[in-house]
């Protein structure tokens, strides 16, 4: 540390008087230039502890600018500090927890009415879908995902033992891979491709019940955004469309639904009896191709609607002739073949909604869904926006887990990226997945 010259020079003067003089009072000569020749060595070492410049400039005043030519003072400045880095996105983002009533439109008293009350149906979903990010680069992204949760209906069901009884849906599992193909330096026009891979495993009592091993579903969609207002418009910034297909097999025990612990005695051709767990003599779905197209347009703040169109083609199987189908007075027969017979049916199926973020952390859709046969029973095409049977209404309640973590935890303090509004999640089947 350096001390102080003055407190020096203080010192030095002290011992002046007790030092033998020809003057009293007076110090020497020699000691006068002694001490002049000390304070000049020391007045540097002063400078530099008052912050004076070495190379003679003086030490600026506080409140007042440096003298011209003399290097401006260095003082900590709060905008030099490091900005805050913004948090890295969550990997599980997208994972959502949805709760869902469907009403069948009979049991809203719309449409002619039903002879009895099968149709009626009003039944909750609830729907855990996590998902998370494997590789999360700016263009390429690849996610797995799965969805799994349990319905129960409040009206008479034709499908469980007990009143209300809860009962598990499919689990679904999948992975997935988005590529953006091109983006516009405002962001207003885009262009994505998506993969999606998926395998249907049967945890519903319907499936189980049925022999079913389960469903893969690999699946593929390209969207295009247009700009319409823009972003800085409070509605109507965008249009995007999205065509997608995918392709379904079942995996199963037969092609034919069958139940182990339901045993049936029939006759077999040759008039005995035996006890058979087939539950029917048509196939099920084995395989299934179905395009789709979606249109998605922002109303106004969040408000947004999507409408989907979707046509189901069902293949089922061929079954081949076989040597004895039947025995006629003691001999094998063989069944003739209808030469026009069809095993390839469509469903169409419309959907469309309206969805309302609340605070980012929940979303509301309000929606209309109708799925049934293209074709009626006179051959004729049926109307894709309503069925007697086919068409209910439906009231989604979705808690976006990861905005919802953001928002306890603080992350959401500083800007985050896109949530699960940009991301697809397993809840949105955006693919057509058809639950078999």
């Amino acid at each position: 540390m350096l001390r102080s010259p003055t407190a020096s020079i203080d010192a030095t003067a002290h011992l002046w008087d007790t030092r033998p003089s020809s003057t009293p009072g007076k110090p020497p000569v020699k000691h006068l230039l002694s001490l002049t020749a000390l304070a000049l060595a020391l007045a540097p070492l002063s400078a530099l502890a008052q912050g004076a410049d070495p190379n003679g400039q003086p030490a600026p005043v506080v409140g007042q600018a440096p003298a011209p030519g003399a290097p401006a003072a260095v003082t900590p400045d709060k905008a030099s500090a490091p900005a805050e880095e913004a948090p890295k996105p969550l990997m599980w983002r997208g994972t959502s927890f949805t709760w869902t009533q469907n009403a069948s439109t009979s049991l809203l008293g719309i449409g002619t009415d039903q002879v009895g009350f099968e149709e009626d149906v009003y039944a909750w979903d609830f729907i855990l879908s996590p998902q998370i990010y494997l590789l999360d680069l700016e263009k390429d992204k690849i996610l797995a995902f799965a969805e799994g949760g349990v319905s129960v209906e409040w009206t008479d069901s034709g499908s469980t033992t007990t009143k209300h009884e809860p009962a598990f849906r499919d689990t679904q599992v999948g992975v997935g891979y988005n590529r953006n193909i091109f983006k516009s330096e405002d962001n207003e026009w885009s262009t994505d491709a998506r993969v999606r891979l998926r395998y249907n495993i049967p945890t519903s009592k319907i499936s189980l019940e049925q022999g079913r091993y389960g469903v893969l579903s690999p699946g593929v969609s390209l969207s295009q955004q247009f700009k319409l207002l823009g972003q800085a418009a409070k509605g109507l910034n965008s249009l995007t469309l999205t065509a997608g297909f995918t392709w379904s097999h079942l995996f199963a025990k037969s092609y034919t639904p069958t139940n182990p612990n339901l045993q049936r005695t029939r006759q077999s051709v040759s008039g005995t009896t035996r006890e058979d767990d087939q539950l029917s003599f048509r196939s099920m779905d084995i395989d299934r191709l179905i395009p789709s197209a979606t249109i998605g347009l922002p109303i106004y703040g969040g408000l947004e609607l999507t409408a989907v169109y979707r046509l189901i083609g069902r293949f089922k199987h061929d079954f081949e002739s076989g040597a004895c189908e039947i025995v006629v007075m003691g001999e094998c027969q063989t069944a003739d073949r209808d030469p026009n017979r069809v095993n390839y049916v469509t469903d169409s199926s419309f959907d469309i909604s309206l969805s309302q973020p609340i605070y980012d952390m929940f979303t509301l859709n309000l929606g209309y869904n109708n799925e049934s046969l293209t074709l009626d029973e006179a051959s004729k095409l049926r109307n894709p926006f309503w069925s007697p049977g086919g068409s209910v209404f439906y009231l989604d309640l979705v808690a976006n887990i990861d905005v919802i973590y953001d928002k306890a935890s603080g992350r959401s303090k500083i800007d985050l990226p896109p949530g699960p509004n940009q991301n697809a999640t397993a809840a949105s089947n955006a693919f057509g997945m058809p639950s078999f």
